[in-house]
């Protein structure tokens, strides 16, 4: 009964997490690349998009592959060190907590309010400012890709910046710093008294 109970709680938190980073995961990147890359070039403004869950979610098995791959080979972050730390646990040392808290929940957050954000602002702030029916359907159409473009601009600018800034200290160093260690700093002087009366 022991190892019943075991085996249970195991499959139990296979299924939660499969079920999260498989499927949940998978559609909503599946949605977010329908709506920046194939709606914008495939669907003309005066026809509505048509969504298939099953196409989005094959889709989305795919580009979350390239994307797990992309953050194993890429720098040092929270999302690589919670992947390779799922990796390295495997099922049986599987935390559930840890899983659903630092990895499933930031992600599905984060591609929720990818998806979420544009529509409040295309289907909701747009009316309240007075924009057409015309206006408003090429503001959802466009603010998608629009919006992924600004990010993309911005983690390209701000990781350009870290790298110049990098480089700068490197230069810096290199030019005016002698050794590792600083050359006109007497480290005070300990009383060498004490230390013999109280030995």
């Amino acid at each position: 009964m022991t190892k019943f109970k075991k085996w249970a709680v195991i499959w139990a938190k296979v299924v939660v997490v499969t079920f999260l980073l498989v499927g949940v995961v998978p559609l909503l990147i599946g949605l977010l690349f329908e709506q920046i890359v194939v709606v914008p070039l495939r669907v003309p403004l005066h026809q509505s998009p048509v969504f298939f869950p099953w196409q989005d979610w094959a889709l989305g098995v795919l580009h979350t592959k390239i994307l797990c791959g992309l953050t194993m080979i890429g720098p040092q972050w929270w999302l690589r060190r919670y992947v390779e730390r799922l990796y390295e646990n495997g099922v049986w040392n599987l935390n559930l907590k840890e899983v659903l808290t630092n990895l499933c929940l930031p992600v599905i957050l984060v591609l929720s309010l990818n998806l979420a954000v544009p529509y409040v602002i295309a289907m909701s702030l747009a009316p309240l400012c007075g924009a057409s029916l015309e206006t408003q359907n090429l503001i959802y159409r466009r603010i998608y890709p629009s919006v992924f473009a600004f990010f993309c601009l911005l983690t390209g600018f701000l990781f350009n910046f870290k790298q110049f800034k990098k480089l700068y200290e490197h230069i810096k160093n290199d030019k005016y710093l002698v050794g590792k260690q600083l050359v006109n700093y007497d480290q005070p002087k300990t009383s060498t008294g004490t230390a013999s009366q109280d030995g």
